[in-house]
This record gives structure tokens, sequence and C-alpha cells, in this order.
């Protein structure tokens, strides 16, 4: 009876796992398809998005301050007195309008529209940087997950190897046939896997979890990915398109960014600015309207600018500052760049060899394996035998996918540096 509780429970467990898998949203990608829900949701990419939209709509409109200055106002009064009274002529409401009107022309308006389509243009460099980030660190987060999947079937095979050992052991030191320490060491064998098993799904549930972030879909989505860790065509060297690193071309947008803000605030500070203002202000007054108003041109500049300690200067110096630790920066970035190239060609041509030596290692498991099959069919090598020779084929073959990973992994951080289509 107790039997039959347990059973039931268990099933109905079965079933509602099952129910909850099939009303959970699910989706099967390849990582094509992940890169481009990546592109389209992740949040920190549509934050940029945002920015550099910003930055287009100041540039578009940095010629407004071209427009001129126009204000109006309109103004009911009458006279009052707190120490008698009002003449009957001045006692009324008076109307009075005011407008006025002013532009500023200067230098520094040309070189601030410089300064916002320069401020625009390095902001669309780094959204395609960040993009290109984005995309390289969900294709090595695709093939990772494929990795720890084959983890964990490893992991599982391993276990139930180790418990039919337990088990035969168990059953051959019942009656005699196998020592008491076979049997623990058999045992201990099995509960050191245990954990194995546990710590591989663990990890695969985080990359998982970390994935679906990257993604910007929901935890709760069911991921299935599509893809394999076979390398499909020829190795990519460091010889395409050397020179063309997006990170590259973004520094040196930002050094023409800070140049033009140099630029323009040089001209804002030491440069005078004309200005054309106008004024009306008429009033009804009497039955009649009087006007008083003016036109005038003036000629600006601010004469502190000039001096080495003034605000001004301390911009300027800052600009400076900025721009020549851009420069070293440059000039660093390029450098790594070619460490960083030369090191990847590297590990790729490492791995590419010790591919090459594991695969004649799954050769040997497998006509192992094979011979194993044989003789397990004729009787001449029992069922655990027939289960270890498997188990080394399948931890020759996981090997190899750990290779193919760092291949795939190597491949695209170069293609990264290099600014060409990612293979994978």
């Amino acid at each position: 009876m107790k039997r039959n509780t347990l059973l039931c429970i268990s099933l109905i467990f079965c079933f509602a796992e099952a129910w909850g898998q099939n009303i959970l949203p699910r989706k099967t990608l390849t990582v094509d398809e992940a890169v481009a829900i990546a592109l389209e949701k992740n949040p920190g990419l549509e934050r940029s998005a945002l920015e550099t939209a910003g930055k287009k709509r100041a540039g578009n409109r940095s010629w407004n301050s071209l427009l001129p200055s126009v204000n109006a106002s309109a103004e009911l009064s009458r006279p009052s007195s707190v120490t008698g009274a009002v003449s009957p002529e001045q006692n009324g409401w008076t109307p009075e309008v005011s407008l006025s009107a002013s532009v500023s022309l200067s230098t520094a308006v040309i070189e601030n529209i410089k300064k916002a389509r320069a401020d625009y243009e390095a902001g669309l460099l780094s959204h395609k940087t960040a993009g290109q980030e984005l995309e390289l660190q969900v294709r090595k987060l695709f093939y990772q997950i494929l990795l720890l999947q084959a983890n964990i079937k490893l992991a599982s095979q391993s276990l139930e190897s180790a418990q039919a050992r337990y088990e035969e052991s168990s059953a051959l030191a019942g009656v005699g046939q196998a020592s008491r320490l076979d049997e623990l060491s058999a045992r201990v064998d099995l509960e050191n896997r245990r954990p194995q098993v546990r710590n591989a799904e663990t990890l695969y549930a985080n990359a998982l979890d970390s994935f679906k972030a990257v993604l910007g879909i929901e935890q709760e989505t069911v991921l299935a990915l599509q893809g394999s860790l076979e390398y499909p065509g020829a190795v990519v060297t460091g010889e395409e398109a050397r020179g063309s690193s997006l990170k590259t071309a973004a520094l040196r947008q930002e050094i023409k960014a800070l140049e033009a803000r140099r630029k323009a605030a040089w001209h804002e500070a030491y440069i005078p600015s004309l200005r054309f203002s106008w004024d009306a202000n008429p009033i009804y007054r009497n039955e009649s309207w009087n006007d008083s108003g003016s036109f005038s041109i003036s000629l600006g500049i601010k004469i502190d600018n000039f001096l080495p300690w003034s605000a001004a200067k301390t911009q300027l110096d800052t600009f400076n500052d900025s721009i020549q630790s851009s420069r070293l920066q440059l000039a660093e970035s390029l450098r790594n760049r070619e460490d960083r190239i030369r090191q990847y060609e590297r590990t790729i041509n490492q791995t590419t060899e010790t591919i090459e030596a594991l695969a004649l290692n799954v050769e040997l498991a497998e006509s192992t394996y094979a011979m194993y099959e044989e003789a397990y069919r004729q009787g001449a090598a029992d069922y655990q035998s027939l289960r270890n020779a498997g188990d080394s084929l399948s931890r020759a073959k996981y090997q190899v996918q750990q290779e193919y990973y760092n291949l795939i992994a190597a491949v695209l951080d170069l293609e990264k540096e290099l600014n060409i289509a990612f293979t994978f």
C-alpha cells in the first residue's frame, strides 16, 4: 500500500512538471536568431541607442542658435495713490505692449554646430562598438551552453556507470565472489560522482540565466538551443582586414569630438560676438498710441577670459589634457590590439593541433569500444567492461568538444578584433 502511494505521488509530480513546461513560453534558437533577439531587446544596447538618438537630435537642431530670440508681453495698468484721489483724466486703464527681438552672431555658433555633429558621429561609433561586443558575448555564451549540455550528459553517464558498478559489486559481495572492500570502493566512487552531476547542472542553469538576461527575454522562457560545436570551415587568420577595429575608430572619433569641443570653447571665449537687438514699447494713453523703441548693434567680448587663471583658460586646459590622454589611450589600444591578435592566432594554431591529436584518441576509443562490444556479444566480456569502454569513448569525444569550444571562442575574439563578420 505504501509503495503504491509513493508511486502515485511520483506520477503526480511528473505530470505537474510536464504540464508546467507545456504552459511556459518556449523558444528554439539558432545562434543567429539569438543575436537578432539580443540586438533588439538587450536593455544596455537600448540605452546606447537612446543616447545616440539624443546626440543625433542635438546635431540636427544645433543650427537653431542662429534663430533670433523674440519676446512679447502685454500689460494693463492704472494709477493709484495712497495719499489722495487720482484725477479723473488719469483714472483709467492704460494698455501697454512690449516687443523685443535679438540675435547674436559669432564664429562660435558654427563651431558649436560642428561640435554637435562630431558628438553624434562619436556616439554612433560607440553604439556600433557596443553592438559588436554584445554579439560576441551572445555567440560565446551560446556555444558555452552547448558545451555545458555535453558536460551534463557526460557526468550523468559516468554516474550511471558508477551505479552499475556498485550494484554489480554489491551483488558479487552478497554471494562471496567480491570483497566487502570492493563494494565500499564502488559506493565511494558512486557518491563522489553525484556532486559532479549537480555541479554540471548548476553551471548550466547559471549560464542559461545569464544568456536570457543578455537576450532581454523572460527567465521563465524555456530555451532549446539548436547548434553544434563542430568547426565548419577554414581557420581565420590575423592577416584579414588588419587595422579596421571598431574600437580604434571609436577612439579616433572621440578625439575628433574633443577637438571640436575645444575649438568651440576657444571661439566662445576669444572671438567677439555681434549682437543685433530691437525692441518696441507702444502705450495707449489719452486716446492715442505712443511708441518708444530702439534698434541697436553691439560688439562684445569678455576681457577676463584673457587672464591666465580665468575659467575659460581652465576649461581649455582641461580639453587639452583630455585630448592628450585620449591620444595616449589610442596608441596603447593599437599596441594591445596587435598583441591580442598574435595571442589569438597562437591559441587557434595550438587548439587546432590539439583537436587533431584528440581526434586520434577518439578513433582509438571507438576501436576499443567496438572490440568490447563484439566480445560482449560473444560472451567474452562482461557488461560493465562494455560500459567502461563507452565512458572512455564519451570522455574522448567531450575533450574534442571542449577544444572545439576553445577554438570557436578564439576565432570569435579574433574576428571581433579584425572587425569582420563572425563565422559562428
